[in-house]
This record gives structure tokens, C-alpha cells and sequence, in this order.
């Protein structure tokens, strides 16, 4: 069974509440008709209650991953797999015009949506609610023509998602159940996906995007370029990379990443207090030991308690509590203490990002510290539980 098969369909699913059943049914027919944005505009016109604020927080969630797919579909041709949206395996559209600028544009986007996202679902939390979710009426717009197409589907994302579903289901008719503790799992997903894009503004890639596809057509307008050691896009996209983070990164961005970061912690936390006190057991999405998802996957007492201790380790590298092994200290595989990267002191006060730096440990100098060293054992012995799946299953529980 193939749990989860991107980032963008962990999000993307989760916040596919787009088909509750509220008191008007009309955002619904939007939903179906002509889209994210017209079922947002529906919903918010009617009566409101935890239900309808959780089902307009997820649409606004997911319109943060659509304008993603829109710009990641109207300039490239190749799936870009750094963010969530942007490593769709789409057509190929042929009239893709690249703006260096896209990456920029597609985060800046994001986060439009993904604040109005926070913003609703903090009224949200603590609420009592329960919402079904037929899963096979979300769609995104991804050419921005108002149409479903077929790769537009849920479907498309659906029956990668769960392939063994009981009782004959098939993944275009599979119900969900959202309730109360979910609202918590989104709230995280939110913080997660809008710290990522904060990092990513921090280290303003737009010049060095543009340097590099500049560098590209002159050469290409000479002649033909030899091959390197790698496929020329994967080279230009390397060399940009090391490019962008030359230079101190945006403060403020990298101070509101690590504000988010924590505050996905804090709302995985609440959701595990939430989804492990529940006693009922229908159509789940994240279930607990004595619950079944959904999608007939299993969640353990065992491996529940060891991703909220993944959690807590987690949490001690943002607030600073335990250090980063580097690679210029010798602390010794099983060390717990030595000299490690302040995580959170970086964020607050980010330093130059050149690679050279990085490499010499020049640029990881001022954030060095002796104390407790982060020993990643709390996520190995998750891996050993969930096996192949480890990434998968850490996608899915959030």
C-alpha cells in the first residue's frame, strides 16, 4: 500500500475538507463546478460555524497549494520538488514562459493564501466538530482555466494514495471523517508548509535564478554548451542554489520560519492530546491505537508515543535545548554532549550562507556551542518501526 506519495498530496488531502456538510450546500456545487476559490466565496457567504470555519480553512490551505501548481505549471516543464505543488508530474504545458522570478512568486503567493488559512482555523481550535469528506471532490485548478481536466482530478492523487482500501472502496469514493482534534493536524500543516516558504524568501532566489538562466541563453546563442557532470537543468538549479545563499538570508523571514516551526510543535502536540483521548471510530484520518483510518492504515500505541517523542526532539533543536552535530567536531557517534549549531540562535540571527563558509565551518562559527548533542534516536527507532514507509508515515502524522 503506498501511504502517502508527496508532501503536496499529505497536505493536499488533509485539508481536502472541501466537501462537509454545512448548512448550505451550494459552496459545494462551486466546489465541483468551478473550483477552490468560488467554494471559499459560497461557504463564507453562509451561516457560520466551527464546521463551515474549518471547511473555509481548508479551502483557503488549498488554494495556497493551487497557485503553487499554477506557477510551477506556467514556467517549467519538469516536476521541482521543493515544495509541495511543485513536484506534480503534470503535461507539459506548451506555452510555458519562465520568469525567473517563479520561485519568489509561487511562495509569496503561498503564504497569501496560508495566512488567511491561519487566521480562520485560530478560531477553530478547541471547537467541537465533526465533518465527512467525500475525498473525490477536490480538484485543482492547475492551467488556471476554470475547467477540471483529468489530471486536474482528486482522483489522480487519490488512488496513489491508498490502493488497498477495505471492503472493495475505491480511492474515488473513500469518506473521511474530520473532527476537532484534525483542526489541530491542520493548523500544523499550515505552520509547516508557511515556514518552508519563509526559508525560502529568506535567501531572495529571484537574482540568482536569473543570473543563471541569463548565463544559459547567452551560452546556448553561442553555440551548444558541453555537458557537465550532471543534465544542464539540474546544474543551472545546483548553481543557483549555491548562488541564493551567498549572503545573510532575511531576518525577519528566518525569525517568522522559526516562529511557525514551533508553533507546528505546539499544534502537533495538541493533536496528539485531542485524536488519543477520542473513543469514537468512524472513517478517521489520523487514528489512534484504538481507532482505524480511513484508508485501513494502522497507527500503534507504540509507534504513536514514538513520533511524539520524534516531537520533542524536534522541538529541543528550534528552542535551542539540544545542538546540531557539524561535521568540523569529532564528538563521537554516540555522544551526548560535545560541541554542536545552535539552530534557534541561527534563525534569530542568521549569519552568511556561502557554501565555501559553510564547508570551511567559518560560517558556523558564531553559533557554536557545547552542550547536549541532537542524536536523531528518537527517529531512528521510528524508521525501524515504519519501515520503507518512514517518510511517508512523518508526511501523514505531521
Amino acid at each position: 500500500m503506498k501511504l502517502i506519495p508527496t508532501t503536496a498530496i499529505a497536505a493536499g488531502f488533509a485539508l481536502a475538507s472541501c466537501n462537509a456538510q454545512a448548512p448550505s450546500t451550494s459552496w459545494r456545487t462551486e466546489l465541483e463546478t468551478n473550483g477552490l476559490a468560488a467554494a471559499e466565496a459560497a461557504i463564507s457567504a453562509g451561516p457560520q460555524s466551527p464546521e463551515t470555519e474549518f471547511v473555509r480553512g481548508a479551502l483557503q490551505s488549498l488554494q495556497a497549494i493551487e497557485a503553487v501548481m499554477q506557477v510551477a505549471y506556467r514556467n517549467t516543464t519538469e516536476p521541482l520538488p521543493i515544495f509541495p505543488g511543485m513536484g506534480i508530474d503534470v503535461p507539459v504545458h506548451e506555452h510555458a514562459a519562465f520568469d525567473p522570478a517563479f520561485l519568489e512568486n509561487a511562495m509569496t503567493g503561498a503564504l497569501s493564501h496560508l495566512s488567511r488559512a491561519e487566521a480562520t482555523l485560530g478560531s477553530v481550535a478547541g471547537e467541537e466538530f465533526a465533518v465527512e469528506i467525500d475525498l473525490s471532490s477536490l480538484w485543482f485548478d492547475i492551467n488556471d482555466n476554470g475547467t477540471r481536466e483529468d489530471f486536474e482530478h482528486g482522483r489522480a492523487y487519490l488512488d496513489d494514495f491508498a490502493d488497498d482500501e477495505p471492503d472493495g472502496e475505491t480511492a474515488s469514493d473513500m469518506i473521511v471523517r474530520f473532527d476537532t482534534a484534525d483542526a489541530y493536524w491542520l493548523k500544523a500543516y499550515v505552520h509547516a508548509l508557511s515556514g518552508t516558504a519563509e526559508l525560502i524568501l529568506s535567501v531572495d532566489p529571484t537574482p540568482a535564478i536569473e543570473t543563471v538562466y541569463e548565463g544559459r541563453k547567452m551560452m546556448q546563442a553561442a553555440g551548444s554548451p558541453s555537458r557537465l557532470f550532471i543534465e544542464d537543468e539540474q546544474l543551472d538549479a545546483l548553481v543557483a542554489t549555491i548562488l541564493a545563499l551567498r549572503g545573510v538570508p532575511d531576518a525577519e523571514r528566518t525569525r517568522a520560519a522559526h516562529d511557525h516551526f514551533r508553533a507546528m510543535i505546539a499544534e502537533n502536540q495538541n493533536f496528539w492530546t485531542a485524536v488519543m483521548a477520542e473513543t469514537d471510530d468512524d472513517h478517521e484520518w489520523v487514528p489512534n491505537p484504538d481507532q482505524v483510518s480511513a484508508f485501513g492504515v494502522p497507527v500503534s500505541a507504540e509507534m504513536a508515543e514514538q513520533w511524539q517523542t520524534v516531537l520533542t526532539e524536534v522541538e529541543d533543536i528550534l528552542e535551542g535545548r539540544t545542538l546540531l552535530p557539524t561535521w568540523r567536531f569529532d564528538n563521537g557517534f554516540d555522544a551526548e554532549e560535545g560541541v554542536g549549531l545552535n539552530i534557534a540562535k541561527f534563525l534569530e540571527e542568521p549569519g552568511d550562507l556561502d557554501i565555501i563558509l559553510l564547508i570551511h565551518g567559518a560560517g558556523l562559527a558564531p553559533y557554536l556551542e557545547t552542550g547536549p548533542l541532537a542524536r536523531g534516536e528518537a527517529w531512528r527507532q521510528f524508521s525501524r518501526m515504519s519501515g520503507t514507509n518512514d517518510m511517508l508515515f512523518a508526511f501523514w502524522l505531521n
